[in-house]
């Protein structure tokens, strides 16, 4: 439900958004929080070689991780 905008006052007062943390609001840009399904959250999407502007992003994502 967090990641649910609420643009009608229902969906404000059914809780959509409630508990969406802004990542640009927290410093670094990042903020700890799911937003997959429990069985999809432990899956990576994406790995990032070691070439290039790639190398910056690799060691961004070990960071965070």
């Amino acid at each position: 439900m967090h990641l649910r905008n609420a643009p009608t006052n229902l969906m404000d007062k059914l809780g959509y958004g409630e508990g969406y943390k802004d990542p640009h609001k927290f410093k670094g840009n990042f903020v700890k929080q799911q937003y997959l399904p429990d069985e999809l959250k432990a899956s990576i999407y994406y790995q990032p070689t070691e070439n290039g502007y790639e190398k910056h992003i690799s060691e961004r994502l070990k960071n965070w991780r």
